[in-house]
């Protein structure tokens, strides 16, 4: 399947590297590959992600990328199998309140149609 990056979820991946690099260099840089290697993952095993709690269609599913027990990353996909393509749409702390986002963002309407 193909990967599509969108652009909220770039914008995550940005943000926190710089939040990161803050505190060291390395760790941003090690926790990048990684998040981006389980992204591009995602084009051989679509399915390998659990089905996201908060959201009630199976077309909705993260992967958990976690750095430490008390740290980790949510990676947020949606799968389109009409169109044979991935979308990752968020990257969040896994200790954000992701209903608080939901409602701020109203992007998961785009994904309906596909």
């Amino acid at each position: 399947m193909k990967v599509i990056v969108e652009d909220l979820a770039r914008e995550c991946l940005d943000d926190r590297f710089y939040y990161n690099a803050q505190y060291s260099a390395k760790n941003a840089i090690d926790t990048d590959i990684m998040i981006t290697q389980y992204i591009q993952d995602l084009e051989d095993s679509p399915h390998i992600g659990r089905y996201i709690p908060e959201i009630a269609d199976n077309r909705f599913r993260e992967i958990i990328y976690r750095k430490t027990r008390e740290s980790g990353y949510r990676i947020m996909y949606f799968i389109s199998e009409k169109r044979n393509t991935i979308f990752v749409f968020n990257i969040i702390n896994s200790k954000q309140d992701f209903i608080r986002i939901l409602k701020l963002h109203n992007y998961f309407n785009n994904y309906f149609n596909i």
